[in-house]
């Protein structure tokens, strides 16, 4: 009897113990989700854009951002019937897009006065602390995006130059056309393609696509030496302005989900 009674009490115990931890175990923080395309979605230094630029009349598709209390990121699932064109590009950004209201919060949203963009390229010295990782199938790849332009409140038609940087890759066809050769920036090799309007008449401005030979999802990108390059192989003007710096998924078909634990511009 004695030993039933040891036994129920200790029961009794385990129970209150487990009561006063469930009780002064602080519930989960909430993750907010945006679903609507081009939604916006601020979080410190930057904003997330719900992208979804070459969508057409496709409507069984599913994407959208999200942010939490130690990450952010989005997510998508692209049907693979409408075949390996580029759908969507959900993104963090940083700056004035010359293509829509996306960014305009982050210029207030944690930056200090020297670190917000539009900022001429001449004056760029900024670095963009990142990580994130990418879990996927399907066809797609992250990549950073900056859009060079004549103007700070830039608009599609202000557009000089447009420079992208390829890194993680998962079966991704690179469509650039024009001059192939291999640079060295900033300590770091990439496979360039040197793209103009005589390649691509519909694009009224230049491209300068890198591919990192040594692709990586964690790490820093020193904005000075890219910019550098820019000016030095024609493709802007040390008085034109870097408007905005991105980070993405390029995103054709299949479903994935990035999570975006540092996104800074320092």
């Amino acid at each position: 009897m004695k030993k039933q009674l040891f036994v129920l009490s200790l029961l009794i115990a385990c129970a209150s113990i487990l009561y006063v931890f469930a009780q002064s175990t602080p519930p989960a923080a909430p993750v907010e989700a945006r679903a609507e395309d081009n939604a916006l979605l601020p979080i410190p230094g930057a904003v997330l854009y719900n992208n979804v630029f070459g969508k057409g009349d496709i409507t069984n598709y599913k994407q959208s951002i999200f942010r939490g209390k130690d990450d952010a990121g989005w997510e998508w699932d692209w049907p693979e019937s409408a075949g390996p064109v580029v759908k969507s590009y959900p993104e963090v950004i940083v700056g004035r897009s010359p293509w829509s209201d996306a960014g305009w919060l982050a210029g207030a949203a944690g930056l200090g006065t020297g670190d917000r963009l539009p900022r001429r390229l001449a004056d760029t010295r900024q670095t963009i602390d990142f990580d994130f990782t990418t879990d996927a199938n399907g066809l797609w790849l992250d990549s950073f995006d900056f859009w060079i332009t004549n103007s700070d409140h830039p608009a599609s038609k202000d557009i000089v130059s447009n420079l992208t940087i390829w890194t993680m890759n998962h079966g991704e066809k690179n469509p650039y056309k024009g001059r192939h050769t291999t640079l060295k920036i900033g300590g770091r090799t990439y496979e360039a393609i040197f793209e103009t309007p005589a390649e691509a008449p519909e694009k009224p401005w230049k491209t300068l696509c890198l591919v990192d030979t040594e692709p990586r999802s964690k790490g820093s990108l020193e904005l000075r030496p890219l910019m550098d390059a820019l000016i030095v192989h024609g493709l802007a003007k040390p008085t034109d302005f870097l408007a905005t710096a991105e980070l993405g998924s390029e995103v054709a078909y299949g479903r994935g989900r990035t999570t975006l634990r540092t996104f800074r511009l320092r």
